[in-house]
Protein backbone atom coordinates (compact mmCIF):
# COMPACT_ATOMS: atom_id res chain seq x y z
CA UNK A 1 0.00 0.00 0.00
CA UNK A 2 1.53 3.33 -1.07
CA UNK A 3 1.75 6.42 1.09
CA UNK A 4 -1.19 8.09 -0.65
CA UNK A 5 -3.53 5.17 0.10
CA UNK A 6 -2.34 5.00 3.70
CA UNK A 7 -3.06 8.70 4.11
CA UNK A 8 -6.55 8.31 2.63
CA UNK A 9 -7.32 5.34 4.91
CA UNK A 10 -6.15 7.24 7.98
CA UNK A 11 -8.28 10.22 6.98
CA UNK A 12 -11.32 7.96 6.46
CA UNK A 13 -10.89 6.33 9.87
CA UNK A 14 -10.60 9.74 11.49
CA UNK A 15 -13.81 10.92 9.86
CA UNK A 16 -15.65 7.76 10.93
CA UNK A 17 -14.33 8.13 14.46
CA UNK A 18 -15.50 11.72 14.69
CA UNK A 19 -18.92 10.74 13.33
CA UNK A 20 -19.28 7.96 15.87
CA UNK A 21 -18.20 10.28 18.66
CA UNK A 22 -20.75 12.95 17.80
CA UNK A 23 -23.44 10.31 17.26
CA UNK A 24 -22.85 8.93 20.74
CA UNK A 25 -22.72 12.39 22.23
CA UNK A 26 -26.02 13.26 20.57
CA UNK A 27 -27.55 9.97 21.68
CA UNK A 28 -26.35 10.40 25.27
CA UNK A 29 -27.61 13.96 25.44
CA UNK A 30 -31.03 12.88 24.12
CA UNK A 31 -31.16 10.12 26.71
CA UNK A 32 -30.11 12.39 29.58
CA UNK A 33 -32.58 15.08 28.65
CA UNK A 34 -35.46 12.71 28.02
CA UNK A 35 -37.90 12.19 30.94
CA UNK A 36 -38.80 8.76 29.54
CA UNK A 37 -35.28 7.53 30.26
CA UNK A 38 -35.44 8.41 33.96
CA UNK A 39 -36.44 5.00 35.30
CA UNK A 40 -34.60 5.20 38.63
CA UNK A 41 -35.98 6.38 41.96
CA UNK A 42 -33.12 7.76 44.02
CA UNK A 43 -34.77 7.48 47.44
CA UNK A 44 -36.43 4.07 47.61
CA UNK A 45 -37.59 4.82 51.15
CA UNK A 46 -40.35 6.89 49.55
CA UNK A 47 -41.73 3.79 47.81
CA UNK A 48 -44.81 2.57 49.67
CA UNK A 49 -46.31 0.11 47.20
CA UNK A 50 -45.31 -1.92 44.13
CA UNK A 51 -47.70 -3.85 41.91
CA UNK A 52 -46.42 -6.42 39.38
CA UNK A 53 -48.55 -8.26 36.80
CA UNK A 54 -47.61 -10.65 34.01
CA UNK A 55 -49.51 -12.04 31.03
CA UNK A 56 -50.06 -15.41 32.74
CA UNK A 57 -52.46 -13.78 35.19
CA UNK A 58 -50.04 -13.67 38.11
CA UNK A 59 -50.06 -10.57 40.30
CA UNK A 60 -48.00 -9.46 43.27
CA UNK A 61 -48.99 -6.47 45.39
CA UNK A 62 -46.12 -5.47 47.66
CA UNK A 63 -46.86 -2.93 50.40
CA UNK A 64 -44.48 -1.47 52.94
CA UNK A 65 -45.49 -2.34 56.51
CA UNK A 66 -45.33 0.08 59.42
CA UNK A 67 -45.23 -2.75 61.96
CA UNK A 68 -42.65 -5.06 60.44
CA UNK A 69 -39.41 -4.97 58.47
CA UNK A 70 -41.13 -7.36 56.05
CA UNK A 71 -43.36 -6.04 53.29
CA UNK A 72 -46.92 -7.35 52.91
CA UNK A 73 -47.77 -9.55 49.92
CA UNK A 74 -51.25 -9.48 48.38
CA UNK A 75 -52.58 -8.46 51.81
CA UNK A 76 -52.42 -12.03 53.13
CA UNK A 77 -48.73 -13.02 53.39
CA UNK A 78 -45.36 -11.47 54.14
CA UNK A 79 -42.98 -10.98 51.21
CA UNK A 80 -39.46 -12.37 50.98
CA UNK A 81 -37.03 -9.85 52.40
CA UNK A 82 -34.26 -10.70 49.92
CA UNK A 83 -36.54 -10.40 46.88
CA UNK A 84 -37.86 -7.00 47.98
CA UNK A 85 -34.31 -5.81 48.60
CA UNK A 86 -33.23 -6.94 45.11
CA UNK A 87 -36.23 -5.22 43.52
CA UNK A 88 -35.59 -1.92 45.31
CA UNK A 89 -31.94 -2.14 44.31
CA UNK A 90 -32.91 -2.36 40.64
CA UNK A 91 -35.33 0.56 40.94
CA UNK A 92 -32.61 2.64 42.56
CA UNK A 93 -29.78 1.80 40.15
CA UNK A 94 -31.53 1.19 36.83
CA UNK A 95 -30.11 3.17 33.93
CA UNK A 96 -30.71 3.41 30.19
CA UNK A 97 -27.82 1.91 28.23
CA UNK A 98 -29.06 2.88 24.79
CA UNK A 99 -31.85 3.02 22.25
CA UNK A 100 -33.56 0.09 20.61
CA UNK A 101 -32.65 -0.03 16.90
CA UNK A 102 -35.24 1.81 14.82
CA UNK A 103 -35.72 -1.26 12.62
CA UNK A 104 -36.71 -3.37 15.63
CA UNK A 105 -38.68 -0.73 17.54
CA UNK A 106 -42.19 -1.45 16.22
CA UNK A 107 -41.81 -5.19 16.61
CA UNK A 108 -40.46 -4.77 20.15
CA UNK A 109 -43.48 -2.65 21.11
CA UNK A 110 -45.75 -5.50 19.94
CA UNK A 111 -43.74 -8.07 21.89
CA UNK A 112 -43.93 -6.01 25.07
CA UNK A 113 -47.67 -5.50 24.64
CA UNK A 114 -48.28 -9.24 24.26
CA UNK A 115 -45.86 -10.74 26.77
CA UNK A 116 -44.29 -7.98 28.88
CA UNK A 117 -44.73 -7.38 32.60
CA UNK A 118 -46.27 -4.27 34.10
CA UNK A 119 -44.75 -2.78 37.23
CA UNK A 120 -46.52 0.07 39.03
CA UNK A 121 -44.47 2.00 41.60
CA UNK A 122 -46.25 4.14 44.20
CA UNK A 123 -44.48 6.68 46.39
CA UNK A 124 -45.33 8.68 49.53
CA UNK A 125 -48.61 6.83 50.08
CA UNK A 126 -50.15 8.15 46.85
CA UNK A 127 -52.93 6.18 45.17
CA UNK A 128 -51.60 6.90 41.67
CA UNK A 129 -48.32 5.32 40.53
CA UNK A 130 -45.52 7.82 40.05
CA UNK A 131 -43.80 5.51 37.56
CA UNK A 132 -44.87 2.47 35.57
CA UNK A 133 -42.37 0.08 34.01
CA UNK A 134 -43.21 -2.16 31.08
CA UNK A 135 -40.62 -4.94 31.21
CA UNK A 136 -39.89 -6.74 27.97
CA UNK A 137 -37.37 -9.37 26.81
CA UNK A 138 -33.66 -9.41 27.42
CA UNK A 139 -31.10 -8.33 24.84
CA UNK A 140 -29.34 -11.08 22.84
CA UNK A 141 -26.09 -10.51 24.76
CA UNK A 142 -27.96 -10.98 28.08
CA UNK A 143 -26.57 -7.76 29.52
CA UNK A 144 -29.68 -5.61 29.25
CA UNK A 145 -33.47 -5.67 29.31
CA UNK A 146 -35.88 -3.87 26.98
CA UNK A 147 -38.12 -1.59 29.04
CA UNK A 148 -40.55 1.26 28.55
CA UNK A 149 -41.52 3.96 31.05
CA UNK A 150 -44.85 5.62 31.77
CA UNK A 151 -44.92 8.71 33.96
CA UNK A 152 -47.79 10.21 35.93
CA UNK A 153 -47.50 13.62 34.26
CA UNK A 154 -45.92 12.77 30.90
CA UNK A 155 -47.87 9.66 29.88
CA UNK A 156 -46.32 6.64 28.16
CA UNK A 157 -43.00 6.75 26.33
CA UNK A 158 -43.28 6.48 22.53
CA UNK A 159 -40.35 4.05 22.41
CA UNK A 160 -38.61 1.43 24.57
CA UNK A 161 -35.01 1.52 25.77
CA UNK A 162 -32.27 -0.93 26.65
CA UNK A 163 -31.86 -0.81 30.43
CA UNK A 164 -29.29 -2.24 32.83
CA UNK A 165 -28.28 -1.83 36.45
CA UNK A 166 -25.10 -0.01 37.39
CA UNK A 167 -22.51 -2.30 38.92
CA UNK A 168 -24.31 -5.44 37.73
CA UNK A 169 -23.67 -7.58 34.65
CA UNK A 170 -26.78 -9.39 33.50
CA UNK A 171 -30.42 -8.81 32.70
CA UNK A 172 -33.14 -7.43 34.97
CA UNK A 173 -36.23 -9.35 33.90
CA UNK A 174 -36.02 -12.09 36.60
CA UNK A 175 -36.27 -9.53 39.41
CA UNK A 176 -39.70 -8.42 38.23
CA UNK A 177 -41.56 -11.68 38.84
CA UNK A 178 -45.25 -11.82 39.77
CA UNK A 179 -45.84 -15.39 41.05
CA UNK A 180 -47.29 -15.18 44.55
CA UNK A 181 -45.60 -18.30 45.91
CA UNK A 182 -42.23 -17.11 44.64
CA UNK A 183 -42.67 -13.84 46.54
CA UNK A 184 -43.97 -15.42 49.71
CA UNK A 185 -41.81 -15.17 52.83
CA UNK A 186 -40.79 -18.65 53.98
CA UNK A 187 -39.58 -17.81 57.48
CA UNK A 188 -40.98 -19.98 60.29
CA UNK A 189 -38.87 -19.06 63.30
CA UNK A 190 -37.56 -15.51 63.17
CA UNK A 191 -35.93 -14.38 66.42
CA UNK A 192 -32.82 -12.37 65.46
CA UNK A 193 -32.33 -11.10 69.03
CA UNK A 194 -33.19 -14.50 70.51
CA UNK A 195 -36.38 -13.10 72.05
CA UNK A 196 -37.47 -16.62 73.06
CA UNK A 197 -38.90 -17.78 76.37
CA UNK A 198 -39.56 -21.45 75.59
CA UNK A 199 -38.85 -24.11 72.97
CA UNK A 200 -40.69 -27.43 72.93
CA UNK A 201 -39.47 -30.31 70.80
CA UNK A 202 -42.08 -33.07 70.70
CA UNK A 203 -40.73 -36.20 69.04
CA UNK A 204 -42.82 -39.19 67.98
CA UNK A 205 -40.55 -41.09 70.39
CA UNK A 206 -41.46 -39.60 73.81
CA UNK A 207 -38.04 -40.43 75.30
CA UNK A 208 -36.46 -37.97 72.86
CA UNK A 209 -38.78 -35.05 73.65
CA UNK A 210 -37.74 -32.05 75.75
CA UNK A 211 -38.52 -28.48 76.69
CA UNK A 212 -36.18 -25.52 77.12
CA UNK A 213 -37.05 -22.48 79.23
CA UNK A 214 -34.86 -19.51 78.46
CA UNK A 215 -34.56 -16.23 80.38
CA UNK A 216 -31.55 -14.76 78.58
CA UNK A 217 -27.82 -15.27 78.97
CA UNK A 218 -27.11 -18.59 80.64
CA UNK A 219 -30.46 -18.76 82.43
CA UNK A 220 -31.54 -22.00 80.81
CA UNK A 221 -33.65 -24.89 82.10
CA UNK A 222 -33.95 -28.22 80.31
CA UNK A 223 -36.90 -30.48 81.13
CA UNK A 224 -38.20 -33.88 80.06
CA UNK A 225 -41.91 -34.66 80.46
CA UNK A 226 -42.22 -31.80 82.96
CA UNK A 227 -39.22 -32.87 85.04
CA UNK A 228 -36.22 -30.48 85.13
CA UNK A 229 -32.86 -32.09 84.46
CA UNK A 230 -30.21 -31.05 87.02
CA UNK A 231 -27.24 -31.71 84.74
CA UNK A 232 -27.05 -31.02 81.00
CA UNK A 233 -24.81 -29.49 78.37
CA UNK A 234 -25.55 -25.77 78.84
CA UNK A 235 -23.32 -24.71 75.96
CA UNK A 236 -24.93 -27.28 73.67
CA UNK A 237 -28.43 -26.05 74.54
CA UNK A 238 -27.42 -22.42 73.98
CA UNK A 239 -25.98 -23.30 70.58
CA UNK A 240 -29.25 -25.12 69.84
CA UNK A 241 -31.27 -21.98 70.65
CA UNK A 242 -29.10 -19.83 68.38
CA UNK A 243 -30.44 -21.73 65.36
CA UNK A 244 -33.87 -20.18 65.96
CA UNK A 245 -32.63 -16.73 64.98
CA UNK A 246 -33.52 -17.58 61.39
CA UNK A 247 -35.28 -20.75 60.23
CA UNK A 248 -36.97 -20.95 56.83
CA UNK A 249 -38.84 -23.49 54.77
CA UNK A 250 -37.43 -23.78 51.28
CA UNK A 251 -40.74 -23.11 49.53
CA UNK A 252 -44.51 -23.39 49.76
CA UNK A 253 -44.60 -24.54 46.15
CA UNK A 254 -44.96 -28.29 46.74
CA UNK A 255 -46.77 -29.23 43.50
CA UNK A 256 -48.72 -31.76 45.56
CA UNK A 257 -52.32 -32.66 44.84
CA UNK A 258 -54.79 -31.43 47.51
CA UNK A 259 -55.60 -35.00 48.59
CA UNK A 260 -51.89 -35.72 49.13
CA UNK A 261 -51.45 -32.58 51.23
CA UNK A 262 -54.53 -33.57 53.23
CA UNK A 263 -53.06 -37.04 53.81
CA UNK A 264 -49.85 -35.49 55.16
CA UNK A 265 -51.77 -33.25 57.56
CA UNK A 266 -53.76 -36.22 58.92
CA UNK A 267 -50.70 -38.39 59.56
CA UNK A 268 -48.71 -38.14 62.81
CA UNK A 269 -45.64 -35.88 62.59
CA UNK A 270 -42.18 -37.21 63.36
CA UNK A 271 -41.50 -34.06 65.36
CA UNK A 272 -43.34 -30.90 66.34
CA UNK A 273 -41.59 -27.64 67.20
CA UNK A 274 -43.33 -25.08 69.41
CA UNK A 275 -41.56 -21.79 70.10
CA UNK A 276 -42.93 -19.18 72.52
CA UNK A 277 -41.54 -15.66 72.43
CA UNK A 278 -41.24 -13.06 75.20
CA UNK A 279 -44.75 -11.80 74.40
CA UNK A 280 -46.14 -15.29 75.00
CA UNK A 281 -46.87 -15.71 71.27
CA UNK A 282 -46.44 -19.22 69.88
CA UNK A 283 -45.15 -20.41 66.53
CA UNK A 284 -45.72 -24.09 65.66
CA UNK A 285 -44.31 -26.28 62.90
CA UNK A 286 -44.92 -30.00 62.37
CA UNK A 287 -42.47 -32.06 60.34
CA UNK A 288 -43.27 -35.21 58.38
CA UNK A 289 -41.14 -37.74 56.53
CA UNK A 290 -41.10 -37.31 52.78
CA UNK A 291 -41.04 -40.30 50.44
CA UNK A 292 -37.83 -40.59 48.47
CA UNK A 293 -37.25 -41.82 44.95
CA UNK A 294 -36.60 -45.47 44.15
CA UNK A 295 -33.16 -46.78 45.08
CA UNK A 296 -32.61 -43.92 47.55
CA UNK A 297 -29.72 -44.41 49.97
CA UNK A 298 -29.31 -42.88 53.42
CA UNK A 299 -26.18 -41.19 54.77
CA UNK A 300 -24.66 -44.59 55.52
CA UNK A 301 -25.30 -45.95 52.04
CA UNK A 302 -28.23 -48.13 53.07
CA UNK A 303 -31.53 -48.29 51.11
CA UNK A 304 -34.27 -46.08 52.58
CA UNK A 305 -37.85 -45.24 51.54
CA UNK A 306 -37.41 -41.67 52.82
CA UNK A 307 -35.94 -38.60 51.21
CA UNK A 308 -32.52 -37.99 52.82
CA UNK A 309 -32.58 -34.27 51.98
CA UNK A 310 -36.14 -33.05 52.55
CA UNK A 311 -39.09 -33.25 54.95
CA UNK A 312 -42.61 -31.88 54.70
CA UNK A 313 -43.33 -28.96 57.03
CA UNK A 314 -46.86 -27.94 58.04
CA UNK A 315 -47.46 -24.60 59.75
CA UNK A 316 -50.25 -23.59 62.14
CA UNK A 317 -52.60 -22.79 59.25
CA UNK A 318 -52.17 -26.27 57.81
CA UNK A 319 -50.12 -25.07 54.85
CA UNK A 320 -47.59 -27.57 53.54
CA UNK A 321 -44.07 -26.53 52.61
CA UNK A 322 -40.77 -28.13 51.70
CA UNK A 323 -38.24 -28.31 54.54
CA UNK A 324 -34.53 -28.97 54.09
CA UNK A 325 -33.08 -31.51 56.51
CA UNK A 326 -29.87 -29.46 56.47
CA UNK A 327 -31.82 -26.62 58.12
CA UNK A 328 -34.05 -28.62 60.44
CA UNK A 329 -31.83 -31.48 61.61
CA UNK A 330 -29.90 -29.18 64.02
CA UNK A 331 -33.17 -28.08 65.72
CA UNK A 332 -34.78 -31.53 65.93
CA UNK A 333 -32.10 -33.18 68.01
CA UNK A 334 -33.19 -35.72 70.67
CA UNK A 335 -32.94 -35.02 74.38
CA UNK A 336 -29.95 -37.36 74.63
CA UNK A 337 -27.83 -34.88 72.65
CA UNK A 338 -27.78 -32.59 75.70
CA UNK A 339 -27.63 -35.04 78.56
CA UNK A 340 -24.48 -35.59 80.58
CA UNK A 341 -23.56 -39.03 81.85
Amino acid sequence: MNKKNILLLALLLAVVGVAIYFYKQDQNSSIKGNPFTQFAIEDTNTITKIFIADHDGNTALLERSNNSRLWDLNRKYKAREDAVKNLLQVINRIRVRGNVASTARDNMMKVMASSGKKVEIYTNGENTPSKIYYVGPNTPDHTGTIMLLELEDEGKSPEPYICHMEGFTGFLNPRFFAEEMEWRYTGIFDYPKLEISKVEVQHSVPAWSFEINYNGGNQIKLSHLGQPLPRFDTVGVKDFLLHFKKVHLESYRTFLKPEVEDSIRKSPPVVRLIVTNKKNEKQVLSLYLKRGKENTLDANGNPTPWDPEYLWGVNEKGEVGLAQRYVFDPITLPLQAFQKN
